[in-house]
C-alpha cells in the first residue's frame, strides 16, 4: 500500500472537500475530511438533518461511527436503545451495531459524523452520483451500493 504525505488545509463553514455539497437522500452533506486526507484512517462529514429525516436502520461492518451534534437535537438508536442527543452531545456506534438517527424536531439539526477508518466519504459520494437527477431514489441500486461498502440495511428510518 502506498501512503501519501498528508497536506494541511483549511475550509470555510460552507466549504467541503468535494466541488459541491453532496445530496444524500435529500440531506446536505459537506465532506470536511476525506479518507484520502488521512491515508484512510478517518473521514468527517458535516450534515444538515432536516426535520423528520434520518437514515434507515443499518449496520456497518467496516467502520465505527461517532456523531457530534453541533446544534439542534437528534434521536439516536444504537442496538435498540434510543437516546436524545442535543447540541454539544455525542453518540458512538461501533462497527457491527444496528443504528440510525432521526431529527424529530421542527428545525434542522447540524451534526458532524466521523467514520474510522475512512472510505465513508467515498460511499456518500457514490450515493450522491447514483441518485443525481432522479425524482425518486433508486432503492435497489442504493442497497446494492450499501452492500458493496459493508453496510446492511435492517429497516426503515426511526418513527
Amino acid at each position: 500500500m502506498t501512503t501519501h504525505a498528508m497536506k494541511a488545509f483549511a475550509l470555510a463553514a460552507r466549504e467541503g472537500r468535494t466541488r459541491e455539497p453532496l445530496d444524500i437522500l435529500g440531506q446536505e452533506v459537506l465532506v470536511k475530511l476525506t479518507s484520502t486526507d488521512t491515508n484512510g484512517s478517518a473521514a468527517i462529514l458535516h450534515q444538515r438533518v432536516s426535520p423528520m429525516s434520518g437514515p434507515p436502520l443499518h449496520r456497518r461492518s467496516r467502520e465505527d461511527e461517532w456523531f457530534y451534534v453541533l446544534d439542534g437535537e437528534i434521536t439516536v438508536e444504537i442496538d435498540g436503545e434510543r437516546t436524545v442527543v442535543c447540541g454539544g452531545g455525542s453518540a458512538f456506534a461501533p462497527r457491527g451495531t444496528a443504528h440510525a438517527f432521526q431529527n424529530f424536531g421542527h428545525a434542522s439539526a447540524h451534526i458532524l459524523v466521523m467514520a474510522l477508518p475512512g472510505r465513508f466519504n467515498q460511499f456518500f459520494e457514490e450515493l450522491c452520483s447514483l441518485n443525481r437527477g432522479l425524482s425518486a431514489h433508486d432503492l435497489v441500486r442504493t442497497e446494492q451500493l450499501m452492500n458493496r461498502y459493508g453496510i446492511e440495511l435492517l429497516g426503515p428510518p426511526l418513527a
